[in-house]
């Protein structure tokens, strides 16, 4: 008698369960606040996306002057002379003051 009433009531209970998981996902998915929350983290990635691409430019363009430095020689010392003041041993370096009037 048991074993034929779970017969019966087998089918109809796996389709109310079925159906309640359905509607729950469902009305989570209309939920104003999830829809929110969605758009905002699509936005966030979207700003996150932007900046990792010009991130990897920065990179790209870092990664290209590092290779120019190892590989000219006259740009690493114009580099060192021009932007660290760098001069080599034995150079003298010659600074002119303004006239004292300014230029002309």
């Amino acid at each position: 008698m048991k074993h034929r009433l779970l017969r019966w009531l087998g089918p109809p209970l796996a389709v109310a369960a079925l159906s309640g998981t359905v509607y729950g996902v469902w009305r989570l998915s209309l939920d104003p606040r999830v829809e929110a929350r969605n758009g905002a983290l699509h936005d966030e990635l979207l700003r996150i996306e932007s900046r990792n691409g010009r991130l990897r430019a920065d990179i790209a363009a870092l990664q290209g002057e590092i290779r120019r430095l190892r590989e000219d020689e006259a740009e690493s010392l114009h580099r060192a002379r021009t932007g660290l003041g760098m001069v080599r041993t034995g150079e003298v370096v010659y600074q002119l003051a303004p006239a004292a009037g300014g230029p002309r």
